[in-house]
């Protein structure tokens, strides 16, 4: 979340920022200080932050698309030693690169990096164009052959401790087709509705100065189990045209809303719940409950 955002999330709820705190305020701290400033001094108090993925300009997409290559590389970075392409062909002995997909090949796929591109000869049905990877193997005839696929990830010591907050994930929020969440403290205060995700977004919910991120995603295909493990391998979401798609922050949830069946998985931390078009599911921060609508 830019500052931009960030400025008109606290207008909307009435509150100023000085021109100190406006320098130091980010995405990691604006929501504790908004709950400060806001007097959130009970335990039920409970913010809730949207971010809705949308169409971008190219010129926009052209930054996205650079700072995703140097934000998945900078993790894939922590996992492995890594040399430029150019360099890397000029190594006789096993060696690590990193670098996006550019396109498919009869014999595998381009990879390439601020310093040049080099083919890869490999197949690999879950590598497509757009991936950032880690690749690790020997150079030949000009061409790499990788032993090693390195992907972005969620780490394994992922141990989320979201609050205490029910969630339902509903397609029908209100009269008609609406996907959205219904966010309820523990207590007979009034509930918070979040609904307008398009396709894709995210939901920062705020409980006492602990966060729950809850990333929403749908497509027209079913997104089965496997397809679902991908996406977060990949830190990136699928998506058409020039959208800002990379999962800078491993979220709590992972909703799929408007699929094909009901199911729930639980992938290095981050719990995944689907629901179809008719279902609903409720999450009390410990156990998943799925109904018809």
């Amino acid at each position: 979340m830019e500052k931009r955002d960030i400025l008109e999330l606290f207008l909307k709820n009435d509150v100023m920022l000085s021109p100190e705190e406006f320098e130091t305020i980010d995405e990691k701290n604006y929501m504790h200080m908004l709950e400060e400033k806001k007097g959130a001094s009970s335990k039920d108090d409970i913010i809730v932050s949207k971010t809705r993925s949308g169409r971008i300009s190219c010129d926009q997409f052209v930054r996205a698309s650079v700072n995703k290559f140097e934000f998945l590389r900078g993790i894939i970075l922590k996992k492995t030693e890594a040399v430029s392409i150019n360099k890397a062909k000029k190594v006789f002995s096993e060696v690590t690169v990193i670098g996006r997909v550019k396109e498919a090949t009869s014999r595998g796929f381009i990879i390439e990096d601020v310093t040049g591109e080099a083919e890869v000869f490999y197949e690999n049905r879950d590598i497509s164009v757009g991936d950032v990877v880690g690749l690790k193997g020997y150079f030949k005839e000009n061409g790499l052959f990788p032993n090693q696929v390195v992907w972005p990830d969620i780490p394994l010591d992922n141990v989320p401790k979201p609050p205490g907050i029910r969630i339902t994930l509903t397609t029908k929020v209100k009269d008609g087709h609406m996907p959205g969440l219904i966010v309820c403290p523990d207590s007979e205060k009034a509930c918070n509705v979040v609904t307008g995700f398009g396709r894709s977004g995210s939901v920062n919910i705020t409980k006492h100065g602990s966060s729950l991120l809850l990333m929403a995603y749908s497509r027209t295909n079913e997104i089965k189990e496997e397809d679902t493990v991908k996406i977060l391998k990949k830190r990136s979401l699928p998506v058409d045209g020039p959208v800002e798609n990379v999962m800078e922050e491993i979220p709590h949830i992972f909703w799929l809303f408007d699929n094909k069946r009901n199911w729930i998985k639980n992938y290095r931390g981050v719990i995944i719940i689907s629901t179809d078009s008719e279902s609903f599911a409720d999450y009390d921060g410990q156990e998943v409950g799925f109904g018809k609508l």
